[in-house]
């Protein structure tokens, strides 16, 4: 259970510190994620627990979500998305070990949730 708080922690801190990184400091969107990234990953290298590299890929795949633009989704929504992929990476990441592509894959769903949910709801 602790993991799973941790999980979508790491989530939201992912995704916000991406979409910061691209939206008000104006760094490219690669770099802000690649870059966001490697920081966790240097800094939790430092943490002796057995599941770190579950946190450093959720927040790896968390930054993917903060990737998107600003004129398809604001902060609140961005926001929503890193909720929602922290429950698909707590929930559904885990069935599908060995297949590549499931961060990005988790990231572009909670995204499109988000995105169509909020455009059903302005129509």
């Amino acid at each position: 259970m602790m993991i799973n708080l941790l999980v979508t922690l790491v989530a939201v801190l992912g995704t916000q510190v991406t979409f910061y990184l691209i939206h008000e400091k104006h760094v490219s969107t690669v770099r802000a994620s690649s870059g966001a990234s490697l920081a966790f990953a240097l800094v939790t290298l430092l943490i002796p627990v057995s599941f770190i590299t579950t946190l450093q890929a959720a927040f790896l795949g968390s930054t993917f979500v903060g990737m998107t633009a600003k004129s398809r989704m604001g902060k609140k929504r961005v926001f929503c998305a890193s909720l929602l992929f922290a429950m698909i990476f707590i929930l559904v990441i885990p069935h599908f070990q060995g297949l590549g592509g499931g961060l990005g894959t988790a990231a572009f769903i909670s995204s499109a949730i988000v995105h169509i949910i909020s455009n059903m709801i302005k129509k």
